[in-house]
């Protein structure tokens, strides 16, 4: 796969440009044509090439091995204010591996593990993935037609060795995600999942001050879960009305410590063949232990007539 971009523009005009040193004198005997100034060129340059081998060992057992080789470049031009470089060039050079296994034992059950390795060469940014490694694991058990229950866990490590500007980032985060429907029964369901997440980021930087290297750490540890009920009034059959509640949250901690909590509740109530009533609530809230003059409070309440034909 290859994906290019080239850009370039210039200016069509020959007016020259009259360098004035200060307001109220005559123009200076410096003049510049405009196409000169606005002579602008982006160039960026992608590409990757890989190889996938799946081989089913079992019935109940499937690998995969693969390679991928990433290459790019990007290339600019323009016209900057005075002092700063007016062009610059990166490279892209990255070897990856990947490997995954899928085991289902069973029809009610299935494990998925998956790796990925990279070493790079050059990458565009001091924070772009350089050496890494990613893993993910995924179960999914179905005990009942009615009921499923699904965990993940991924890690991600990513390190930029470069001298001068050392970059280590490492998140992981592990999931449990479950629906419910009773069989045969369309009174109500039932779905939820919840997260926790870690995320680690060090990098070094020079104060604009004194040019001196300062070390950033940044720490961010989450929590978030959502949860929504569908109820259908039983026993009213064609006109019966029916409610929907839950909501999600997401709450941090460490060096942006974070809140926002979104619960909901809808309401429908048929009033005839094609006539049904409708409500919403709705209600954003969030908030930043550091920067509290960024949170707010919302209610958003909505209700109407729908028709259908």
């Amino acid at each position: 796969m290859t994906d290019r971009l080239h850009d370039a523009g210039s200016a069509a005009s020959l007016d020259t440009l009259g360098l004035y040193p200060t307001f109220g004198l005559a123009p200076n005997s410096t003049s510049l044509q405009l196409s000169s100034l606005l002579a602008t060129t982006l160039a960026s340059n992608y590409s990757q090439e890989s190889l996938d081998v799946f081989f089913e060992a079992s019935s109940k057992l499937t690998l995969r091995g693969g390679y991928r080789y990433v290459w790019g470049d990007a290339t600019y031009a323009f016209l900057p204010p005075a002092g700063l470089a007016n062009s610059d060039q990166e490279q892209l050079r990255r070897n990856v591996g990947v490997g995954s296994a899928t085991y289902r034992p069973s029809q009610k059950i299935s494990l998925t593990g998956e790796f990925e390795g990279a070493s790079s060469s050059g990458v565009y940014f001091r924070t772009s993935l350089y050496n890494y490694q990613k893993v993910r694991a995924q179960v999914h058990y179905q005990p009942l037609q009615s009921l499923s229950v699904s965990a993940d866990f991924t890690l991600l490590n990513n390190q930029n060795p470069l001298a001068g500007a050392p970059y280590v980032y490492t998140s992981h985060q592990e999931s449990l995600s479950l629906y419910w429907a009773p069989r045969g029964s369309k009174i109500f369901d039932i779905q939820g999942s919840y997260s926790r997440s870690d995320l680690k980021s060090n990098i070094s930087y020079l104060e604009p001050e004194s040019l001196s290297p300062q070390l950033s750490t940044y720490r961010d540890n989450a929590h978030t879960a959502t949860a929504l009920l569908d109820l259908t009034w039983p026993r009213a059959k064609r006109f019966a009305p029916k409610l929907a509640a839950g909501g999600s949250f997401f709450i941090s901690s460490g060096s942006q410590p974070t809140s926002y909590y979104q619960p909901v509740a809808k309401l429908w109530v048929p009033l005839g063949k094609h006539v049904s009533w409708f409500s919403e609530w709705r209600y954003y809230g969030y908030g930043e232990a550091f920067n509290p003059y960024e949170g707010f409070r919302t209610h958003l309440v909505t209700t109407g007539v729908r028709f259908t034909r």
